[in-house]
């Protein structure tokens, strides 16, 4: 009765399994020495192809780590010639004025004026509103 239900199913499975993988665990150096485990080791060799696979994406990561670096030397470089280039055409602060703008201009003389002339106190009085 304890082999129609479902625990009891799952009871023998296991035990068989557990037999199973003794066995193996006894034997196991006699089944690696076998013809078939080595060339199904061969064929499947996770650890080899783990190694490989490591080894070629450090070397991808070391090679675009030294793009990169020598992408970012560059565009310093760029950037240092334009700074230069741009700092050349107005050294120490100088001021161009295209053209000469004295002609055009016209210049007031200050001299001392007497604060008691009429003739700011009229204007001032004149712009009042009333």
């Amino acid at each position: 009765m304890a082999r129609r239900s479902l625990f009891g199913g799952l009871v023998t499975l296991t035990a068989a399994a557990a037999a199973a993988a003794g066995v193996c665990y006894l034997f196991k150096e006699e089944i690696r020495g076998t013809e078939t485990y080595k060339n199904l080791n061969e064929k499947y060799d996770v650890d080899e192809k783990i190694k490989t696979y490591s080894a070629k994406a450090k070397d991808t990561a070391f090679d675009l780590k030294d793009k990169a670096k020598a992408a970012a030397k560059d565009i310093k470089t760029k950037v240092d010639e334009k700074k230069a280039e741009k700092d050349s055409e107005f050294e120490d602060d100088e001021i161009i004025i295209d053209s000469d703008f004295s002609e055009d201009r016209d210049y007031v003389s200050i001299k001392d004026t007497d604060s008691s002339d009429s003739s700011f106190s009229e204007t001032a009085d004149d712009s009042k509103p009333e």
